[in-house]
């Protein structure tokens, strides 16, 4: 295929990629070599059976693998796997489950994500079984508004080359970002941030999300299987994303600046 050919330069295989190109300020021309942010395509195989192929970044690969398995209900844990082998050259991911290979919904979704995700759409019927339970998790305006500047601190691939989203990921309580996952993807973010969460033994429950991107109903799913309350973008959040906002029990802080936000769900958890 066409674009399988393309994608396989070496050169892809790095988070941002050398080019060169024209850059025009008012009418004047010049020539610039800079980075621009890489793109591959990326096959899970689960016991020797190809599972899913996703559009990514080369970069944090092996959370991505275990963070998409583990939100779309195919494991556990990372005890699950019995062996998980990335590579990146071969732009696929090889994994062995204890339990052999899962029953897999043959319902797919092609998620809103700009770069067409894939969820298998398991929990779509089961909403009320993810609903976050009600807590007493109250995080101050002003302390969102420090999430979203680090939200930028930590942008790292961003600086470099734009064309990439940011997540972070905040325990509960806490004051800085513990977890940090950028990707073209916006959803395959929040995938890196479970799978970081698994293999650091870090409790996601109770915990705050922020997105650069806007804020999609997969996402939203995503959220409430990792029992996260508050879910955050310096965007906006779709209507859909609202209405399952709010099945699931989750607050929703869009358009969030230095010194702003809308909640649109949930806003008791939001106190000063």
């Amino acid at each position: 295929m066409l674009l399988e050919s393309i994608d396989s330069s070496a050169d892809a295989l790095t988070p941002v990629v050398p080019r060169r190109y024209v850059r025009f300020v008012g009418e004047r021309a010049e020539s610039v070599h800079a980075e621009v942010i890489g793109e591959i395509r990326f096959t899970i195989f689960v016991e020797e059976r190809e599972l899913v192929t996703l559009m990514c970044s080369a970069w944090q690969l092996k959370p991505l693998v275990i963070g998409f398995l583990y939100l779309e209900g195919l494991i556990e844990s990372v005890d699950d796997l019995q062996m998980l082998r990335v590579c990146a050259e071969d732009r696929l991911a090889e994994v062995r489950l204890a339990s052999g290979f899962p029953e897999v919904p043959p319902r797919k979704i092609l998620t809103s994500g700009c770069t067409g995700g894939v969820s298998f759409g398991k929990y779509l019927d089961q909403i009320e079984q993810f609903r976050v339970s009600d807590d007493d998790v109250r995080v101050a305006p002003s302390r969102m508004y420090e999430h979203l500047r680090a939200l930028y601190e930590h942008s790292s691939l961003y600086r470099q080359s734009g064309g990439v989203h940011t997540s972070i990921f905040v325990e509960r309580g806490g004051s800085a970002p513990r977890l940090v996952a950028e990707d073209i993807g916006r959803h395959n973010t929040l995938d890196k941030l479970q799978g970081m969460a698994l293999l650091q033994g870090i409790p996601t429950r109770g915990g705050v999300m922020l997105a650069s991107g806007r804020i999609s109903s997969e996402m939203l799913f995503k959220a409430a299987i990792m029992g996260v309350p508050i879910v955050g973008s310096r965007t906006s959040p779709t209507n859909l994303a609202l209405a399952v906002a709010e099945r699931l029990n989750i607050t929703v802080c869009g358009y969030i600046r230095q010194g702003s936000m809308n909640v649109y769900t949930c806003p008791g958890r939001i106190q000063a």
